[in-house]
């Protein structure tokens, strides 16, 4: 009698549990797809086995997205013509003015196209609030929105920047809804805000001062609109003179929540002007210092480590800290984009970009990942943080 063969082992027929160890030394989101396409028992362990969010991708405006830790590119679809960044979202512009898009889940979020200010000329005695509105027509066209936050289903805020002037501007997503502008304070054209606890705040780089946002809703429209600006604590820098044929400092500040806490990160770029030059070169690297938000003594509070399980992955209008393990990579450092410049175009400008890593450990800075770089457009590149 003819001895039987035994067909060839499947990779299908590896044990469920088997798969989701190797998926968890899988951070790279473009890897964890790859894996998911082998076979049906695969796929099915990239959606029931529980995992750490991947690491974030790289994304350039024209659908090219670098998937870290890796370093080739390959497309996106759902990131091309993006104009900003807002967390898990990108912003577009359409035909009917801006939209949120989960580049993932292709969920889609419509935002006002008009604005409005508080009239305070006129009450209102039957409201309660006493506030009555009115529309900004005549500067619709003259506004740049910047730095949009999707705070909440309920909550959108963004910075509206009128001329030189810096607004803090806030929304109800939705197309019905109109943005409320808040003109009862001027920032400065440096800020970042960050939506911690519950609540809305705003850094302003010059003093390095933190404000808390108050939020009212509007009993007749049910939008949101800021009814306060509350200091909330400052630090006084040394004063640093911008001066021709001298060494000058770029600082950068940016707002972002760590473990329950608020994290204020102070870049710093040294520059020096050139005769006859209106702009500088840098001509030393970055420097980064991170404090943490002590609200019950109203000071900054110097934060020497961030652990070796986190990497903050820093970009003005779009940060956060990655939970990371040794298999991924290292933890305790700041990936940034070395041309996170949007509000300081008087240092010299360069045409391409790139990202580099700074070692929370010895304040060293390296290029990361390796060979990572692209063409400098009117949109710069952003993180993106998929959930899994």
């Amino acid at each position: 009698m003819a001895g039987t063969t035994s067909p060839p082992p499947s990779w299908s027929d590896i044990p469920l549990e088997l798969v989701g160890l190797i998926l968890r030394r899988l951070p790279a989101l473009a890897d964890r797809a790859r894996f998911a396409a082998v076979c049906r028992q695969w796929r099915r362990a990239a959606r029931e086995v529980p995992l750490p969010a991947p690491l974030p991708l790289l994304a350039l405006p024209d659908g090219t997205v670098y998937s870290l830790p890796g370093s080739k590119p390959f497309r996106f679809p759902g990131c091309v013509g993006y104009v900003d960044a807002c967390g898990d979202w990108l912003a577009f512009s359409g035909e009917n003015g801006y939209f949120l898009k989960n580049p993932f889940s292709h969920a889609t979020v419509a935002l006002p196209q008009k604005f409005r200010v508080q009239d305070h000329r006129r009450r209102h005695a039957g409201d309660e609030t006493g506030v009555r509105w009115m529309e900004m027509e005549d500067h619709s066209n003259r506004l740049t929105m910047y730095k949009l936050l999707y705070c909440s289903p309920q909550l959108v805020a963004a910075f509206i920047r009128i001329e030189r002037s810096t607004r803090l501007a806030v929304c109800q997503p939705g197309a019905g809804s109109r943005w409320s502008v808040h003109i009862g304070w001027m920032f400065s054209l440096s800020v970042d805000m960050a939506f911690h606890q519950g609540k809305l705040y705003v850094l302003e780089e010059s003093m390095e001062t933190l404000f808390s946002i108050d939020i009212s809703v509007d009993h007749g429209t049910c939008d949101p609109w800021v009814s306060r600006v509350r200091y909330v604590l400052s630090e006084i820098p040394s004063a640093i003179p911008v001066a021709r044929n001298e060494n000058v400092t770029v600082k950068i500040l940016y707002l972002v929540e760590l473990d329950g806490a608020l994290l204020m990160v102070r870049r710093t770029m040294h520059c020096i002007f050139l005769p006859g030059m209106s702009i500088a070169n840098l001509i030393g690297g970055n420097e980064f210092k991170l404090f943490r938000v002590d609200f019950q003594q109203s000071k900054w509070v110097e934060v020497t480590t961030i652990g070796d399980n986190q990497v903050l992955f820093l970009r003005r209008r779009c940060s956060r800290f990655i939970p990371v393990s040794l298999e991924e990579m290292p933890g305790d450092r700041i990936i940034f984009l070395d041309n996170d410049d949007e509000d300081h175009s008087w240092y010299k400008v360069v045409t391409s970009d790139s990202c580099s890593v700074y070692d929370m450990r010895d304040g060293k800075v390296s290029a990361f990942p390796p060979m990572v770089s692209w063409e400098q457009g009117p949109v710069p590149a952003t993180w993106l943080f998929p959930q899994g």
